[in-house]
């Protein structure tokens, strides 16, 4: 997750930028802090995408496109190539909604993966809305 911080422009404009990017807290529960991190953010988004998880994370979207190929390999994600690589919890996988909950009673423990679905912006703005 990360804070926000605005700068002035010229003209008293104030413009958001990213301040400080720091790991979101996970346990090492699935072998190390990141899966762990990024199996609960998949499980509390419900569908994203690896750019959004790298954002959330802190991390370069490389490190997490290989951290889920080989989650995938694990069949705990299942991922749908479109225009952009989308990602859910594997609902084939045997043990799906024990997974879910398990994931989903870690974050709970957790404000920022809360937080960060709170803030999540489910679609598109509007065309030609001022920022």
């Amino acid at each position: 997750m990360y804070r926000e911080e605005y700068a002035r422009v010229s003209g008293g404009v104030l413009l958001s930028r990213q301040a400080e990017l720091r790991e979101l807290p996970a346990p090492a529960v699935f072998g190390s802090k990141m899966r762990t991190a990024l199996l609960m953010l998949v499980a509390v988004l419900e569908e994203t995408y690896p750019a959004e998880l790298a954002r959330y994370l802190g991390s370069s979207i490389s490190s997490v496109q290989r951290t889920l190929d080989k989650i995938e390999e694990e069949r705990l994600v299942a991922t749908r190539q479109g225009v952009v690589r989308s990602v859910t919890l594997n609902p084939l996988y045997p043990a799906v909604n024990e997974l879910r909950s398990l994931l989903l009673r870690l974050a709970e423990g957790y404000p920022d993966y809360q937080r960060i679905k709170e803030s999540r912006r489910l679609r598109p703005r509007r065309r030609g809305k001022p920022s």
